[in-house]
């Protein structure tokens, strides 16, 4: 049993912290958070160091890594999320869906200009009302148009950045089948086609809007279906567990962001004659976030590592998500209870490290659900829902 990074994984993972001290500054993140819009010069920055194609083959432009490689990168990249833009939604539902299922001509089509920064994605599954619940409240619908390819109606919820999406990877019912998840079927639809329309929703993040998008007679040619006809929820599968472990990866980097700002704030900040770092309740407090973020970190990467394995780790994905999400709100709520008033004010970081943090309880799958999850899934109990 090995739990030491290879020596590629450890010089990729310097390679990113490099990026992010040259070219992620606070004054840019905050910037980019006030504005409510990630810095399309990081971006572009982001692409141009490779980052973007860090999952994807090389083949197709991209540095050829795996699960491991892309929760690295993720981690030391989430606290910069406000200035960097779509680059979750685009490499797990872009980069991950296409190169899993994509055709070879779509895979030549798509990933080259995904690597490139010249095409983002989102994913559009929750309906609404829908919630976890995606089979149950699936209404979203794709026909055949009998000129050719396929017609979509319906409307989803929580489309995250579907504004800077060039494709929306849209989730639809193309037949009846006995079994919700038969029937089932996953589009590339572009975002600035006929018939698509997007209204913000309002939520606590900064700088990673959401979105209700509705699907009216949207008209999308025989290419856009992505793998197999029918078989889209099975195959989205995959895709979903490697959001849960990316989604991980993102939660230790924020959790660890701000331990790290806290620990330091303590070691600067002095009363009643000495540092606050040097009180026994507050050291007691740090030293909780960073055994639970380790935990969840090695959670994550065991998961990770299955998947660049092609080995089942659905149960894993679920259990990273769920460890993660908890740790980094626990790491954030502490961190501002360290800090005290400072905390709490938009002159440190921990804000916005906790808002991010705290969507991740609730979405994409909530922390109760992955908990049913777990229990019928690993524990054998009856399914709860």
């Amino acid at each position: 049993m090995d739990f030491d990074l290879t020596p590629e994984q450890s010089a990729f993972r310097d390679q990113v912290r490099a990026f992010v001290r040259r070219e992620c500054g606070v004054d840019v993140v905050k910037r980019a958070a006030a504005a409510g819009r990630h810095d399309e010069a990081v971006w572009r920055k982001v692409a141009d160091a490779g980052l973007l194609g860090v999952a994807t083959d090389a083949a197709y432009g991209g540095m050829g890594g795996d699960a491991v490689d892309m929760c690295l990168a993720l981690e030391v990249l989430a606290p910069f999320t406000s200035a960097i833009g779509p680059y979750f939604t685009t490499i797990c539902f872009g980069g991950k869906s296409i190169g899993a299922f994509g055709s070879e001509e779509q895979k030549r089509r798509f990933l080259p200009e995904l690597c490139g920064g010249r095409l983002r994605f989102a994913l559009s599954i929750t309906e609404p009302g829908g919630g976890t619940d995606v089979l149950g409240a699936l209404r979203t619908r794709a026909r055949r148009d009998p000129a050719g390819g396929w017609i979509l109606d319906g409307a989803k919820s929580f489309t995250s950045q579907a504004d800077l999406a060039d494709y929306l990877v849209v989730v639809a019912r193309t037949a009846e089948s006995e079994k919700p998840a038969g029937g089932v079927s996953v589009f590339l639809v572009p975002r600035d086609a006929p018939g698509v329309t997007l209204h913000e929703i309002d939520t606590i993040l900064e700088g990673a809007r959401t979105f209700q998008v509705f699907y009216e007679g949207v008209r999308v040619g025989e290419d856009a279906l992505l793998g197999e006809e029918g078989r889209g929820f099975y195959q989205l599968l995959a895709t979903l567990n490697n959001e849960r472990v990316g989604i991980a990866a993102m939660c230790v980097g924020l959790g660890q962001a701000a331990l790290d700002e806290a620990v330091a704030y303590a070691r600067e900040r002095h009363a009643f004659g000495r540092p606050i770092a040097a009180f026994q309740a507050l050291q007691h407090q740090a030293a909780e976030s960073a055994t639970e973020l380790e935990l969840a970190r090695l959670q994550t990467l065991r998961a990770a590592w299955l998947e660049s394995r092609g080995r089942a780790r659905g149960v894993e994905a679920t259990m990273a998500k769920l460890a993660a999400a908890d740790a980094a709100v626990r790491a954030c709520d502490r961190a501002m209870q360290i800090c005290g008033g400072m905390g709490l004010t938009n002159d440190m970081n921990l804000l916005r490290y906790w808002r991010h943090a705290r969507v991740f309880q609730v979405g994409p799958i909530t922390q109760e659900q992955c908990k049913n999850l777990i229990a019928e899934k690993l524990l054998g109990m009856p399914r709860s829902y």
